[in-house]
């Protein structure tokens, strides 16, 4: 998915606050529909890979709803989602929707990956280290966000920390 192109939610909100016209709003969202069906086009090219990226990320949803629960995972989601050029939002911009699984968010292998290596929670701060980009390891970027929670409890973004994953050497 193209890394310029906001969100659903971010384009209403563009919308709303009369920055964009009904007929760019309209453009946007057939873009993201685009998208989807090419994704959808490709799972049924390679059933197989497709299945096994979903077992992948079924597993790792639950890891991470195991040590966390599912509400904080979907709030630490739905924060990241709503980073502005962040790659991996047009993945995460509907985080917070109970009824869309949390395995539909991460991607393990399939491109554009997305990898949540940990999550370290603090009462006021919470720090994410993620994976985002190629499938291939070494082509990853790895960023630790940081975020602090206002007063209202709300995660708003405190610092970024990207750098590209360095190649590993076998001897």
């Amino acid at each position: 998915m193209p890394h310029l192109l906001p969100t659903p939610v971010q384009l209403f909100r563009l919308f709303e606050n009369g920055d964009i016209t009904r007929a760019q709003l309209q453009a946007a969202m057939s873009m993201h529909q685009h998208h989807l069906m090419i994704e959808i086009a490709e799972a049924r090219r390679n059933p197989l890979a497709a299945y096994v990226d979903d077992r992948l990320s079924k597993r790792a949803a639950h890891r991470l709803e195991r040590r966390h629960g599912e509400r904080f995972v979907r709030l630490v989601l739905s924060a990241l989602g709503e980073i502005p050029g962040f790659p991996p939002s047009n993945l995460l911009w509907n985080a917070g929707h109970r009824d869309v699984p949390l395995h539909c968010f991460l991607r393990v292998r399939r491109e554009p990956v997305f990898r949540v290596i940990r999550i370290d929670t603090h009462p006021v701060v919470v720090k994410v280290l993620v994976e985002h980009g190629a499938a291939r390891k070494r082509d990853t970027t790895r960023e630790e966000i940081t975020f602090r929670r206002n007063r209202f409890g709300k995660l708003c973004l405190q610092s970024r920390d990207a750098k590209l994953e360095t190649p590993r050497f076998r001897f």
